[in-house]
C-alpha cells in the first residue's frame, strides 16, 4: 500500500503542470517609427531591435487618450503597439501615440 502511494506521488510530481498558472496576455512594442506604408510599419525598439508590425483594419489608434488616425503617424514618432499575442506576423491591435509640442509653441 505504501509502494503505490509513493508511486503516485512519484508520478503526480513528474506530471506537467496544468497551464494555468500563465494565461495568454497581450504584447506591447515600444520604440520609434523608422517608416510606414499603406498597411505595415517599421519601428526600431526601445532595444534596438529593428520590428515590422502590420496595420489591420481593426486596428485601433489612440492620440493620447482620445481616438486617433492612421494617417497621423509619421516616421520618427514615438509609439506603443499592443500586437496580440506577439505570433508573426505582428499585426497590431492597438497604437498609441502623442504629437510632440515644442516649448516655443507654449509661450
Amino acid at each position: 500500500m505504501k509502494y503505490a502511494l509513493c508511486l503516485a506521488l512519484a508520478l503526480s510530481l513528474l506530471a506537467p503542470a496544468a497551464p494555468l498558472a500563465h494565461p495568454g496576455h497581450d504584447h506591447k512594442l515600444m520604440g520609434t517609427i523608422s517608416s510606414i506604408d499603406k498597411d505595415k510599419v517599421v519601428m526600431k525598439t526601445t532595444e534596438g531591435k529593428d520590428m515590422t508590425f502590420q496595420i489591420i483594419p481593426t486596428t485601433a489608434f489612440k492620440r493620447g487618450k482620445a481616438k486617433g488616425m492612421q494617417s497621423d503617424l509619421k516616421a520618427g514618432m514615438r509609439v506603443v503597439v499592443n500586437v496580440g499575442d506577439g505570433v508573426e506576423p505582428l499585426k497590431a491591435k492597438e497604437v498609441q501615440y502623442t504629437v510632440a509640442t515644442t516649448t516655443a509653441a507654449k509661450q
